[in-house]
């Protein structure tokens, strides 16, 4: 696969996760966080077992330990995510868990040793502001619980990223696999002990549940891991934060929700960014 068709796959996977916005804030109304996590990540990691058992089996000690930390990565960003969204507004979330962009290039020169390049940094900025412009409408940022979790949540979509990196080589279903079990059984410990079993949930909630686990966590995650082997991590972090346009979209069309001159002010910035960052990777061939 191709360095541009693996960055399409990307922006598809943070469409369908703009999507799951919705989809989250309407599961949410039957579901308690944890429990939402645990059925998301446990359904999707019983079905890719059974579809990749065989290749399952065959896996290294070393593969599966390294797709079990990859897996706490994941459920630590969606719990501090969660967590923080319950201190914190929405807006302000979405903006804190944008910081992983700005993350990822840090944390890379300390993993590898290797300084990214000056236009990494500037186009992991740029597309920072973006965000900040979609997300933010006049709020100001007060590190109170809220905002800490958020941005411990971001931290952890940073880590999570640079897993699926670092792990590349490991066999694409059943790495996943364990990542969406380990999520999924650690939700079951934190959910079982900190909150109560959802009782009387809806039918139209158990779709938008059902539209979590087979589009924004089986497909969404297969896809982002296969197309991680093509592309690097600091263009994943950024294609990836169009999750925050795409989610801005769906919330005008379906949720009426305001759509501002700033807010399409930062989605260019965003795309900009994500331009140069392509141009830069494409010209170094």
């Amino acid at each position: 696969m191709t360095h541009t068709k693996a960055n399409l796959i990307l922006v598809f996977v943070a469409m369908v996760w703009g999507g799951g916005f919705i989809a989250t804030s309407k599961a949410l109304e039957s579901f308690s966080p944890f429990y939402t996590i645990m059925i998301r990540f446990g359904i999707a990691g019983i079905v890719l077992g059974i579809l990749s058992y065989k290749d399952l089996i065959q896996l290294k000690k070393k593969e599966v330990g390294f797709a079990i930390i990859t897996g706490a990565a994941l459920f630590g960003a969606f719990a501090f995510q969660t967590i923080g969204l319950q201190y914190t507004t929405a807006s302000k979330n979405a903006f804190l868990t944008a910081v992983n962009v700005v993350f990822v290039p840090y944390l890379m020169w300390l993993w590898y040793r290797k300084r990214p390049s000056k236009k990494t940094f500037l186009t992991s900025i740029l597309c920072f502001i973006g965000v900040t412009a979609l997300t933010l409408n006049g709020e100001s940022i007060k590190l109170g619980m809220g905002e800490v979790y958020s941005l411990l949540g971001a931290l952890f979509f940073a880590i999570h990223i640079l897993c699926l990196e670092r792990g590349a080589e490991i066999k694409l279903m059943p790495y996943t696999c364990i990542q969406m079990s380990t999520a999924g059984f650690i939700g079951v410990f934190f959910a079982l002990t900190l909150e109560k079993i959802p009782i009387g949930t809806d039918v139209s909630d158990w779709f938008s549940m059902l539209f979590l686990i087979f589009f924004s966590t089986l497909m969404a995650y297969l896809l982002q891991t296969y197309a991680q082997k093509f592309t690097s991590a600091n263009e994943v972090s950024m294609i990836l934060s169009c999750e925050a346009v795409f989610a801005s979209i769906f919330s005008f069309i379906f949720l009426n929700e305001q759509f501002t001159l700033k807010m399409l002010l930062g989605i260019v910035m965003i795309f900009c960014a994500i331009i140069i960052q392509n141009y830069r990777k494409e010209n170094n061939k």
